[in-house]
């Protein structure tokens, strides 16, 4: 399994930055390749289930992902899990953390493809690279999203 790890910061507040990762609805709006959902159920909690197509080199992998954690922590921070499967499989692990104006978030990214040996080997050469990529841009992405959606105050001159 090939494990990615990013720290990004978001001149948002957690909540602003919870507000677009919980709805599946807003996954294409920065997920690199990804398009849909064809089908979604659920709030965007634990137990909602998502249908995407994910198009990467050329080809098209039908890809579900499942909410299974999201955990409001004292701190102010939150906790996320998604799993997902289908051409790719794996998890995707977030922590947003209060932080110098806005929030740092450390997603953590776990992806294995299908085909045993072959599939890891295809990986090592040609696909690890494209994937680290797509992940960086998809969490820059994600960034400029969520920065952008924050509704700035209008300030009245005096």
């Amino acid at each position: 399994m090939a494990h990615l790890n990013q720290i990004t910061h978001f001149n948002v507040a957690v909540d602003a930055l919870n507000d677009i990762v919980r709805d599946p609805q807003r996954v294409p709006e920065y997920w690199v390749g990804m398009t849909g959902p064809h089908r979604a159920f659920g709030d965007g909690g634990p137990g909602t289930k998502a249908e995407f197509t994910l198009a990467m080199l050329g080809m098209r992998q039908r890809l579900v992902m499942r909410t299974v954690e999201e955990r409001h922590n004292a701190d102010g921070s939150t906790d996320w899990r998604w799993e997902y499967e289908g051409g790719i499989s794996g998890s995707l692990t977030c922590h947003h953390e209060p932080r110098e104006g806005g929030c740092q978030a450390t997603t953590d990214f776990d992806y294995t493809l299908r085909g045993g040996i072959f599939g890891r080997m295809f990986d090592r050469l040609v696909i690890e690279r494209r994937v680290r990529r797509d992940f960086e841009d998809s969490l820059e992405n994600l960034r400029l999203l969520a920065e952008t959606s924050v509704a700035t105050p209008v300030v009245k001159a005096a």
